[in-house]
């Protein structure tokens, strides 16, 4: 079932509904109750392609780097195959 994000045009909140077929679903701001809500295009969350493409060693997968940023935490820096910086 796609998920679909809406902007309220009151508050400015982003709602995320998901919508199949002639459901009947009620779309409310749950911030605020505004009814008025505009339609807005979703950030992509995939990796297209295969690993071997990419050229990076090891199968070309993604791969995660784990560091020391401060007293007691840490940082992990995610690298996508066939992202570029």
């Amino acid at each position: 079932m796609p998920i679909y994000e809406f902007r309220c045009a009151k508050c400015g909140k982003i709602e995320e509904f998901i919508l199949s077929g002639n459901q009947e679903i009620e779309m409310k701001c749950s911030a605020c109750g505004g009814e008025e809500l505009e339609r807005i295009i979703s950030r992509t969350n995939f990796v297209m392609g295969s690993s071997s493409a990419s050229g990076a060693p090891g199968g070309g997968g993604p791969s995660a780097t784990t560091r020391t940023c401060g007293p007691g935490q840490s940082c992990t820096s995610i690298e996508l195959p066939g992202h570029t910086k």
